[in-house]
């Protein structure tokens, strides 16, 4: 049986709450009166489906050997890196400030990219520490 560590449940459960989260709690503007949506709303959008991402990585995880680990841990703090420049950088948010996007969307997925990315480099060095000791 695969040995589950703590970086292991804490990239899962940091993935799984940027994917839930940017649903539930910290999504952007609702539609436009006409039915059609801000152009957040597709920021939010690509962040759910680099979150799904990031969340699938995180379970496959789980039945990885160590070294494995090591690699995909690597890979979800890129994939966290890349998504916490969608919204704003990558994929425009509304023009005013004030909006739902900038004020909630935006510095919650900025967080919650950096604690999954920080959790992964983690990983990574712990891994990488504990195969020196072992050869």
């Amino acid at each position: 049986m695969k040995k589950i560590t703590v970086t292991d449940i804490l990239l899962l459960l940091l993935s799984l709450a940027l994917c839930i989260g940017i649903k539930v709690i910290f999504h952007a503007c609702g539609p436009k009166e006409d039915g059609g949506f801000m152009a957040c709303h597709w920021a939010e959008q690509a962040v759910f489906a680099a979150s799904i991402g990031m969340a699938g990585v995180s379970c496959i995880r789980l039945l990885l050997s160590r070294r494995e680990k090591a690699g995909a841990a690597l890979a979800v703090a890129v994939m966290a890196a890349v998504t916490a420049f969608l919204p704003g950088v990558f994929i425009r948010l509304c023009m005013m400030q004030e909006m739902r996007c900038h004020a909630v969307m935006r510095p919650a997925v900025l967080l919650l990219c950096i604690a999954v990315a920080a959790a992964g480099v983690t990983d990574f060095v712990l891994s990488r520490k504990d195969d020196r000791h072992d050869a």
